[in-house]
């Protein structure tokens, strides 16, 4: 199955401290439809993915994330750069529903971001536990990875 998100121009998280919020952004230009959205940082040319969510309604989800008081506090706590968030919008195709493919999405881009060793949080705001492995001895075998613990792990 081919699923497919149209990423938007990233939106610069601002300070929003005089309404009682960490962070706010202009939102006008988000839409209302289905999507995935990634709360990060910038540094340089650098992305670092903290958070993924998907979201029937991009507008009002991500507008609401910004009360997640956990999810906000990761976001300050994290490395310097800029914090932003990423919009990007599900096209889906004639038969695809979107509430059984956005799970599916928003896992892949978890697991991606991870492979890559971002420092994700969570729905419930606490960090997902990773194991790093480092491997030698083979050119054709990466030297870092990795990957989500399992539960029981």
């Amino acid at each position: 199955m081919l699923l497919t998100l149209e990423w938007k121009r990233p939106l610069q998280l601002t300070d929003d401290s005089t309404h009682g919020l960490i962070y706010t952004f202009e939102n006008a230009t988000v839409t209302e439809n289905g999507g995935l959205y990634v709360f990060g940082r910038t540094h340089g040319k650098s992305f670092e993915a903290l958070y993924v969510g998907k979201a029937s309604d991009l507008k009002s989800r991500t507008k609401e994330q910004l009360k997640n008081l956990r999810l906000m506090l990761h976001l300050l706590k994290a490395k310097t750069g800029r914090r932003i968030v990423v919009i990007g919008e599900f096209k889906a195709r004639r038969g695809q529903q979107t509430e059984r493919c956005l799970p599916i999405l928003e896992r892949a881009l978890i697991r991606h971001f991870l492979s890559e060793g971002h420092d994700l949080v969570n729905v419930q705001g606490t960090r997902i536990r990773r194991h790093e492995i480092v491997s030698s001895g083979s050119k054709q075998m990466p030297e870092l990875m990795f990957v989500d613990r399992g539960k029981g792990e």
